[in-house]
């Protein structure tokens, strides 16, 4: 089969709303350009306000950027059916976001409380729910929170993951709001989901980056690999609908998905080994080493010790090859110095995989690192030549021919 790639999970936003709750946190100015951004999406924003949240930015502040009133308890109890803002904002909206979601909030959610516009409105409301919760790394964790969590994600709300770094208070660690564009991907996926296709429900694992195999506590054998294909896989997959994780070697900012951060080649092979246990469908987008030096020495080698240095090498696991077992999609990649199509279609067949996806690293403009790619995806359906076009575009391509093959397998 031959033709060109989608253009991704793009769901129509024309006419569409989003209700967006705002509790009482500091993360309330990350809000206002979580509004911004809707908005310029053309998602027509509605803001509900807590009093708590009230206290940090004033409804004002969120009119002017979604340029319509903003909802809130001391406002809109008052005038004609003043009794029914809810029922009437959580009639108008597609979907509802609560960011920043604090703990109060999430406990009144899961507890069916509504004590205030926010909580009713979300008790009212039909579509699907989105929660960014933020707090300090201790009420975040304590296990009264995670089960308020827990307990929302059994209901279909879907929880996005927690940043870890500075928090407000001044410790470090876990209960930072997801980004402003973390949360509009989870937006964009919430409508595409609509339409549920062959991925959605599934478990996907991604791949991205180069492996770095140590020489010394300084030193590295790596590559050049930016990662930019495995995440755009990744986040293609995601908007589909897919329990999406992804294990990097480079830093993955505003996934809205669980990301599992690595180094070695053994550190992906352990962590792909234990993530696929459950998953049914594997993308090896990352660059792996194919040897690792067959030692490492503890300190640091010293210039002034020696006139040459001399490595011996071993081969690192095949991890694509190690995942093989019934029941899990599996799909490598191919990246060779030259047109050579030959050696990919033998790496596929070799491999025993399902699709095997192949460029040319030394064509003009989609070499390593590049924003732009060049592929052909080799399935059992025959070959799909993706001509130079965004790695988005590419990863969409991808994620069809992903959605075929298990559309073909069910």
């Amino acid at each position: 089969m031959n033709g060109d790639a989608a253009q991704g999970a793009q769901a129509p936003t024309a006419g569409r709303s989003v209700l967006v709750g705002v509790s009482g946190g500091i993360a309330v100015y990350k809000a206002v350009e979580l509004v911004r951004l809707l908005a310029k999406e053309g998602l027509a924003p509605r803001v509900v306000e807590t009093p708590a949240a009230r206290r940090f930015v004033m409804p004002l502040t969120f009119a002017a950027v979604a340029q319509t009133a903003v909802l809130d308890d001391e406002t809109a109890w008052q005038g004609d059916r003043g009794w029914f803002q809810h029922i009437e904002a959580a009639r108008s909206a597609d979907v509802m976001v609560v960011a920043p979601a604090t703990a109060n909030t999430l406990a009144k959610m899961a507890a069916g409380v509504a004590d205030n516009l926010l909580t009713a409105t979300y008790l009212a409301f039909r579509g699907p729910v989105i929660v960014a919760p933020t707090m300090n790394w201790a009420m975040y964790e304590h296990p009264a929170t995670q089960d308020n969590l827990r307990t929302l994600a059994a209901r279909g709300v879907e929880v996005l993951p927690g940043e870890r770094g500075d928090l407000a208070c001044g410790e470090e660690g876990s209960g930072r709001m997801a980004s402003p564009e973390a949360i509009l991907m989870a937006v964009r996926r919430a409508f595409a989901r609509e339409a549920r296709g062959p991925l959605a429900g599934r478990r996907v694992v991604v791949t991205a980056g180069g492996t770095r195999e140590a020489v010394d506590a300084v030193r590295f054998i790596g590559n050049r690999s930016s990662g930019k294909m495995g995440r755009a896989v990744a986040d293609e997959a995601y908007l589909r609908g897919a329990d999406v994780v992804l294990v990097t070697t480079v830093p993955a900012e505003a996934a809205p998905y669980e990301v599992v951060a690595v180094e070695s080649a053994a550190d992906m092979a352990a962590t792909v080994n234990a993530a696929t246990a459950s998953a049914d469908v594997l993308v090896m987008a990352a660059a792996v080493a194919d040897f690792r030096p067959r030692s490492t020495l503890a300190g640091k080698i010293g210039r002034d010790e020696r006139e040459s240095l001399t490595l011996e090498l071993e081969r690192t696991v095949d991890i694509l090859a190690a995942a093989a077992r019934p029941g899990l999609l599996r799909v490598g990649f191919a990246a060779e110095a030259g047109p050579r199509l030959d050696r990919a279609r033998a790496k596929r067949a070799a491999k025993g995989v399902d699709l095997l996806v192949f460029n040319d690293i030394l064509a003009a403009g989609v070499g390593i690192g590049a924003d732009d790619n060049e592929i052909t995806i080799i399935g059992a359906d025959g070959e799909t030549h993706v001509p130079r076009t965004s790695k988005r575009t590419c990863a969409a391509a991808i994620v069809d021919a992903i959605e075929r093959a298990l559309r073909g397998s069910a």
